[in-house]
Protein backbone atom coordinates (compact mmCIF):
# COMPACT_ATOMS: atom_id res chain seq x y z
CA UNK A 1 0.00 0.00 0.00
CA UNK A 2 1.27 3.43 -0.43
CA UNK A 3 2.25 6.39 -3.46
CA UNK A 4 3.77 3.88 -6.33
CA UNK A 5 6.30 5.30 -8.53
CA UNK A 6 4.56 4.31 -11.75
CA UNK A 7 2.13 6.59 -10.83
CA UNK A 8 4.34 9.08 -9.21
CA UNK A 9 6.80 9.65 -11.85
CA UNK A 10 5.82 11.24 -15.09
CA UNK A 11 9.06 12.51 -16.12
CA UNK A 12 12.79 11.74 -15.23
CA UNK A 13 15.92 12.85 -17.44
CA UNK A 14 19.87 11.85 -16.02
CA UNK A 15 22.31 13.66 -17.62
CA UNK A 16 20.71 14.46 -21.13
CA UNK A 17 19.63 11.33 -21.13
CA UNK A 18 16.01 9.75 -20.44
CA UNK A 19 15.55 7.82 -17.48
CA UNK A 20 12.72 5.84 -16.06
CA UNK A 21 11.06 3.29 -13.67
CA UNK A 22 13.85 0.67 -13.70
CA UNK A 23 16.65 2.86 -12.59
CA UNK A 24 14.76 2.98 -8.65
CA UNK A 25 15.04 0.47 -6.51
CA UNK A 26 12.10 0.62 -3.15
CA UNK A 27 12.77 0.00 0.47
CA UNK A 28 9.91 0.33 2.89
CA UNK A 29 10.26 3.42 5.73
CA UNK A 30 7.71 3.25 8.86
CA UNK A 31 7.79 6.98 8.65
CA UNK A 32 7.18 7.91 5.34
CA UNK A 33 5.83 4.65 3.56
CA UNK A 34 7.52 3.47 0.12
CA UNK A 35 10.74 4.85 -0.83
CA UNK A 36 12.61 4.92 -3.67
CA UNK A 37 16.47 5.39 -4.69
CA UNK A 38 17.66 6.56 -7.75
CA UNK A 39 20.84 4.92 -8.78
CA UNK A 40 21.62 2.39 -6.06
CA UNK A 41 23.78 -0.47 -6.17
CA UNK A 42 21.07 -3.14 -5.69
CA UNK A 43 20.78 -6.19 -8.07
CA UNK A 44 17.19 -5.65 -9.14
CA UNK A 45 14.82 -2.23 -9.22
CA UNK A 46 12.03 -1.84 -6.87
CA UNK A 47 9.64 -4.09 -9.14
CA UNK A 48 12.55 -6.64 -8.69
CA UNK A 49 13.57 -7.33 -12.23
CA UNK A 50 17.13 -7.16 -12.71
CA UNK A 51 19.27 -4.14 -12.79
CA UNK A 52 22.38 -2.80 -13.03
CA UNK A 53 24.81 -2.59 -10.37
CA UNK A 54 27.29 0.34 -12.12
CA UNK A 55 26.96 3.83 -10.76
CA UNK A 56 25.89 6.19 -13.02
CA UNK A 57 28.57 8.94 -13.63
CA UNK A 58 27.98 12.52 -14.91
CA UNK A 59 31.29 14.24 -17.46
CA UNK A 60 29.90 17.45 -16.39
CA UNK A 61 28.90 20.31 -13.46
CA UNK A 62 25.74 21.98 -13.80
CA UNK A 63 22.05 22.51 -13.81
CA UNK A 64 22.03 21.41 -17.09
CA UNK A 65 23.33 18.39 -16.46
CA UNK A 66 21.99 16.71 -13.33
CA UNK A 67 19.08 14.76 -12.63
CA UNK A 68 16.02 15.98 -13.36
CA UNK A 69 12.05 14.71 -11.92
CA UNK A 70 8.92 15.90 -12.26
CA UNK A 71 6.47 13.59 -9.62
CA UNK A 72 2.93 13.79 -8.87
CA UNK A 73 2.15 13.68 -5.64
CA UNK A 74 -1.18 12.61 -5.42
CA UNK A 75 -2.05 14.90 -2.29
CA UNK A 76 -5.68 14.34 -3.64
CA UNK A 77 -5.35 10.63 -1.86
CA UNK A 78 -4.10 12.06 1.32
CA UNK A 79 -5.72 11.16 4.66
CA UNK A 80 -7.86 14.08 6.30
CA UNK A 81 -6.32 14.71 9.41
CA UNK A 82 -3.63 12.62 9.85
CA UNK A 83 -0.98 14.38 6.86
CA UNK A 84 -0.25 17.53 7.79
CA UNK A 85 2.10 18.61 5.42
CA UNK A 86 2.42 17.68 1.76
CA UNK A 87 5.38 17.17 -0.87
CA UNK A 88 8.06 14.35 -0.95
CA UNK A 89 11.15 13.76 1.03
CA UNK A 90 14.76 13.74 -0.55
CA UNK A 91 17.62 12.61 0.48
CA UNK A 92 21.25 12.08 -0.95
CA UNK A 93 23.16 9.93 0.35
CA UNK A 94 26.58 7.54 -0.58
CA UNK A 95 25.12 4.00 -2.79
CA UNK A 96 26.45 2.32 -0.02
CA UNK A 97 24.66 4.24 2.73
CA UNK A 98 21.02 2.94 4.61
CA UNK A 99 18.74 6.29 3.85
CA UNK A 100 17.18 7.64 7.07
CA UNK A 101 14.90 10.05 5.96
CA UNK A 102 12.94 10.34 9.05
CA UNK A 103 15.96 12.05 10.59
CA UNK A 104 18.29 13.60 7.35
CA UNK A 105 17.18 15.46 3.35
CA UNK A 106 15.49 18.04 2.88
CA UNK A 107 11.51 18.13 1.80
CA UNK A 108 10.51 19.49 -1.51
CA UNK A 109 7.28 21.86 -1.30
CA UNK A 110 4.45 20.65 -4.76
CA UNK A 111 4.06 24.07 -6.78
CA UNK A 112 7.50 24.66 -7.30
CA UNK A 113 10.85 23.86 -8.52
CA UNK A 114 13.15 22.98 -6.05
CA UNK A 115 17.00 23.11 -7.38
CA UNK A 116 19.57 20.88 -4.98
CA UNK A 117 22.91 21.71 -5.75
CA UNK A 118 25.72 19.23 -4.13
CA UNK A 119 29.20 19.06 -3.46
CA UNK A 120 30.95 15.88 -2.34
CA UNK A 121 32.79 15.73 1.08
CA UNK A 122 34.80 12.43 1.44
CA UNK A 123 36.20 11.75 5.15
CA UNK A 124 39.09 9.25 6.21
CA UNK A 125 39.54 7.94 9.19
CA UNK A 126 42.00 6.01 11.23
CA UNK A 127 41.68 3.08 13.16
CA UNK A 128 42.75 1.39 15.92
CA UNK A 129 45.06 2.72 18.29
CA UNK A 130 44.63 6.21 16.65
CA UNK A 131 41.57 8.35 18.85
CA UNK A 132 38.81 7.72 16.55
CA UNK A 133 39.14 4.26 16.51
CA UNK A 134 37.08 4.01 13.29
CA UNK A 135 35.45 1.12 11.79
CA UNK A 136 34.25 -1.03 8.39
CA UNK A 137 31.73 -3.00 10.10
CA UNK A 138 33.34 -5.88 10.80
CA UNK A 139 32.09 -8.14 13.44
CA UNK A 140 29.18 -5.24 14.20
CA UNK A 141 25.89 -6.83 14.25
CA UNK A 142 24.06 -4.86 11.68
CA UNK A 143 20.71 -6.32 10.97
CA UNK A 144 20.04 -3.26 7.52
CA UNK A 145 22.99 -5.33 5.80
CA UNK A 146 21.02 -8.30 6.95
CA UNK A 147 18.20 -7.02 4.78
CA UNK A 148 18.87 -4.05 2.62
CA UNK A 149 22.60 -5.40 1.73
CA UNK A 150 23.76 -1.57 2.72
CA UNK A 151 27.25 -0.90 4.43
CA UNK A 152 28.09 -0.20 8.05
CA UNK A 153 27.09 3.21 9.15
CA UNK A 154 26.95 4.51 12.81
CA UNK A 155 23.10 5.42 12.35
CA UNK A 156 22.66 1.69 11.51
CA UNK A 157 24.34 -0.07 14.59
CA UNK A 158 22.69 2.32 16.66
CA UNK A 159 19.15 1.06 15.54
CA UNK A 160 20.35 -2.62 15.44
CA UNK A 161 21.62 -1.64 18.87
CA UNK A 162 18.26 -0.52 19.97
CA UNK A 163 16.58 -3.37 18.37
CA UNK A 164 18.35 -5.94 20.14
CA UNK A 165 17.51 -4.12 22.93
CA UNK A 166 14.10 -4.41 22.21
CA UNK A 167 14.43 -7.97 21.52
CA UNK A 168 16.39 -9.20 24.57
CA UNK A 169 14.28 -7.14 26.84
CA UNK A 170 10.62 -7.04 25.44
CA UNK A 171 10.67 -10.31 24.01
CA UNK A 172 9.46 -8.62 20.52
CA UNK A 173 10.21 -6.94 17.38
CA UNK A 174 9.94 -3.25 16.50
CA UNK A 175 8.69 -2.32 13.55
CA UNK A 176 10.91 1.37 13.23
CA UNK A 177 13.99 -0.96 13.36
CA UNK A 178 15.43 -3.57 10.98
CA UNK A 179 15.21 -7.20 12.61
CA UNK A 180 17.31 -10.23 11.83
CA UNK A 181 15.70 -12.52 9.16
CA UNK A 182 13.48 -15.90 10.11
CA UNK A 183 13.33 -14.34 13.58
CA UNK A 184 11.26 -16.56 15.63
CA UNK A 185 9.99 -12.75 17.99
CA UNK A 186 6.66 -11.75 17.56
CA UNK A 187 5.91 -7.78 16.37
CA UNK A 188 5.16 -5.76 20.13
CA UNK A 189 1.57 -5.53 20.47
CA UNK A 190 1.65 -2.33 22.29
CA UNK A 191 -2.12 -3.09 23.23
CA UNK A 192 -0.26 -4.93 26.15
CA UNK A 193 0.31 -2.69 28.75
CA UNK A 194 4.22 -4.45 29.98
CA UNK A 195 5.36 -4.37 26.34
CA UNK A 196 4.06 -0.79 25.77
CA UNK A 197 5.85 0.46 28.74
CA UNK A 198 8.98 -1.93 27.84
CA UNK A 199 9.15 -0.56 24.48
CA UNK A 200 8.84 3.46 25.52
CA UNK A 201 11.48 2.63 27.93
CA UNK A 202 13.57 1.71 25.02
CA UNK A 203 12.70 4.01 22.54
CA UNK A 204 13.54 7.03 25.49
CA UNK A 205 16.89 5.76 25.93
CA UNK A 206 17.53 5.03 22.30
CA UNK A 207 16.45 9.05 21.63
CA UNK A 208 18.93 9.62 24.24
CA UNK A 209 21.66 8.07 23.24
CA UNK A 210 21.58 6.01 26.57
CA UNK A 211 21.76 2.46 25.26
CA UNK A 212 24.98 0.74 25.92
CA UNK A 213 26.23 0.13 21.95
CA UNK A 214 29.57 -0.10 20.72
CA UNK A 215 28.94 2.11 17.11
CA UNK A 216 32.29 3.73 16.73
CA UNK A 217 32.50 6.30 13.43
CA UNK A 218 32.94 4.37 9.88
CA UNK A 219 36.22 4.86 8.36
CA UNK A 220 35.08 6.23 4.99
CA UNK A 221 32.80 8.47 5.01
CA UNK A 222 31.05 10.53 2.08
CA UNK A 223 28.59 13.04 2.52
CA UNK A 224 27.15 16.20 0.69
CA UNK A 225 26.72 19.60 1.35
CA UNK A 226 23.13 21.20 -0.50
CA UNK A 227 22.34 24.38 -1.79
CA UNK A 228 18.60 24.39 -2.11
CA UNK A 229 16.39 26.83 -3.85
CA UNK A 230 13.41 27.19 -5.88
CA UNK A 231 10.77 28.94 -8.34
CA UNK A 232 7.23 28.63 -8.89
CA UNK A 233 6.47 25.58 -11.72
CA UNK A 234 4.76 25.61 -13.88
CA UNK A 235 4.82 29.48 -14.21
CA UNK A 236 1.13 30.89 -14.88
CA UNK A 237 2.62 31.34 -19.16
CA UNK A 238 3.37 27.35 -19.17
CA UNK A 239 0.47 25.86 -16.69
CA UNK A 240 -1.65 25.98 -19.99
CA UNK A 241 0.40 23.59 -21.98
CA UNK A 242 0.97 21.38 -18.60
CA UNK A 243 -3.05 20.63 -18.34
CA UNK A 244 -2.64 19.74 -21.83
CA UNK A 245 -0.03 17.55 -20.79
CA UNK A 246 -1.96 15.84 -18.20
CA UNK A 247 -5.29 15.14 -20.07
CA UNK A 248 -4.05 12.83 -22.52
CA UNK A 249 -2.25 11.06 -19.59
CA UNK A 250 -5.71 10.67 -18.51
CA UNK A 251 -6.45 9.11 -14.94
CA UNK A 252 -6.40 11.19 -11.57
CA UNK A 253 -4.50 13.82 -13.46
CA UNK A 254 -7.32 14.66 -15.79
CA UNK A 255 -9.33 14.75 -13.18
CA UNK A 256 -7.84 18.06 -11.79
CA UNK A 257 -6.02 19.13 -15.39
CA UNK A 258 -8.29 22.61 -15.59
CA UNK A 259 -7.94 23.90 -12.09
CA UNK A 260 -4.76 25.27 -12.02
CA UNK A 261 -4.52 25.40 -8.18
CA UNK A 262 -4.91 21.50 -7.69
CA UNK A 263 -1.99 21.12 -10.48
CA UNK A 264 0.44 23.35 -8.18
CA UNK A 265 -0.90 21.42 -4.82
CA UNK A 266 -0.10 17.80 -6.70
CA UNK A 267 3.18 17.88 -8.68
CA UNK A 268 6.64 19.00 -7.85
CA UNK A 269 9.72 19.36 -10.04
CA UNK A 270 13.36 18.15 -8.39
CA UNK A 271 16.82 19.11 -10.45
CA UNK A 272 19.42 17.66 -8.81
CA UNK A 273 22.89 18.37 -9.61
CA UNK A 274 26.82 18.98 -8.98
CA UNK A 275 27.99 22.69 -8.73
CA UNK A 276 31.40 21.04 -9.36
CA UNK A 277 33.42 18.25 -9.83
CA UNK A 278 35.97 18.42 -7.17
CA UNK A 279 35.45 17.56 -3.71
CA UNK A 280 36.40 18.47 -0.70
CA UNK A 281 38.53 15.52 1.27
CA UNK A 282 38.99 15.64 5.18
CA UNK A 283 41.80 12.77 5.72
CA UNK A 284 43.25 12.07 9.39
CA UNK A 285 46.64 11.36 8.99
CA UNK A 286 49.17 10.22 12.09
CA UNK A 287 51.33 12.85 13.53
CA UNK A 288 54.11 10.53 14.38
CA UNK A 289 54.89 6.97 11.60
CA UNK A 290 56.76 4.22 12.01
CA UNK A 291 59.52 5.99 10.06
CA UNK A 292 59.66 9.26 11.17
CA UNK A 293 59.46 7.58 14.87
CA UNK A 294 62.53 5.87 13.72
CA UNK A 295 64.43 8.60 11.57
CA UNK A 296 64.15 11.16 14.60
CA UNK A 297 65.25 8.66 17.17
CA UNK A 298 68.18 8.48 14.88
CA UNK A 299 68.57 11.88 14.68
CA UNK A 300 68.14 12.51 19.13
CA UNK A 301 70.32 9.97 19.41
CA UNK A 302 73.17 11.48 17.11
CA UNK A 303 72.69 14.67 18.73
CA UNK A 304 72.73 13.50 22.53
CA UNK A 305 75.86 11.27 21.65
CA UNK A 306 77.66 14.19 20.40
CA UNK A 307 77.04 16.38 23.19
CA UNK A 308 77.88 13.18 25.23
CA UNK A 309 81.58 12.87 23.41
CA UNK A 310 82.16 16.96 23.88
CA UNK A 311 81.21 17.03 27.37
CA UNK A 312 83.26 13.41 28.17
CA UNK A 313 86.13 14.94 26.67
CA UNK A 314 85.36 18.38 28.65
CA UNK A 315 85.41 16.20 32.16
CA UNK A 316 88.71 14.06 30.81
CA UNK A 317 90.77 17.55 30.05
CA UNK A 318 89.35 18.87 33.51
CA UNK A 319 90.77 15.43 35.58
CA UNK A 320 94.14 15.66 33.31
CA UNK A 321 93.95 19.52 34.49
CA UNK A 322 93.84 18.32 38.32
CA UNK A 323 96.25 15.63 38.41
CA UNK A 324 98.84 18.02 36.96
CA UNK A 325 98.18 20.48 38.97
CA UNK A 326 98.37 18.00 41.83
CA UNK A 327 101.99 16.30 40.43
CA UNK A 328 103.13 20.34 40.07
CA UNK A 329 102.04 21.17 43.59
CA UNK A 330 103.55 18.01 45.24
CA UNK A 331 106.71 18.16 42.96
CA UNK A 332 107.29 21.76 43.96
CA UNK A 333 107.45 20.84 47.73
CA UNK A 334 109.47 18.27 47.23
CA UNK A 335 112.11 20.53 45.65
CA UNK A 336 111.68 23.41 48.54
CA UNK A 337 112.63 20.45 51.40
CA UNK A 338 115.32 19.05 49.57
CA UNK A 339 117.90 22.40 48.93
CA UNK A 340 116.56 23.80 52.16
CA UNK A 341 119.33 26.29 54.10
CA UNK A 342 120.38 24.03 56.97
CA UNK A 343 121.92 27.38 58.44
CA UNK A 344 118.20 28.88 58.46
CA UNK A 345 117.07 26.11 60.39
CA UNK A 346 119.19 26.72 63.06
CA UNK A 347 118.17 29.34 66.35
CA UNK A 348 119.92 32.41 66.12
CA UNK A 349 122.97 32.48 68.81
CA UNK A 350 122.43 34.20 72.28
CA UNK A 351 124.96 36.28 73.27
CA UNK A 352 125.25 36.99 76.62
CA UNK A 353 126.29 40.79 77.58
CA UNK A 354 128.83 41.04 80.50
CA UNK A 355 130.00 43.87 82.34
CA UNK A 356 132.71 44.44 84.62
CA UNK A 357 133.35 47.41 87.10
CA UNK A 358 136.18 49.28 87.16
Amino acid sequence: MGHQLDDMLIFCNFHGQECNASFFSSFINYKFGNCYTFNSQKPTDYRGNPASTHPLNITKAGFMYGLHLELFIQQIEYVRDITHSAGIRLLIHDQAQMPFPEDEGVNVPPGFETDIGMMKVHIDRLKSPYISQCTDGEDIKNFYKDVYGSGYTREACKRTCAQQNIIDNCGCIHWEFAYPKNSEHPKCNLSNAVVHDCVKLYEFKFAHDELNCHCPLQCREEIYELTVSGSQWPSSAFIENFAKDLKEWGGQMKDIADNPAMIRDNFAKVVVYFKQLNFEMIEEEPSMTEINLISNMGGLVGLWVGFSVCTLAEFFELLLDVILLFIQRCIGTANKRGYSNPYMQKQNPIYLQKTTKL
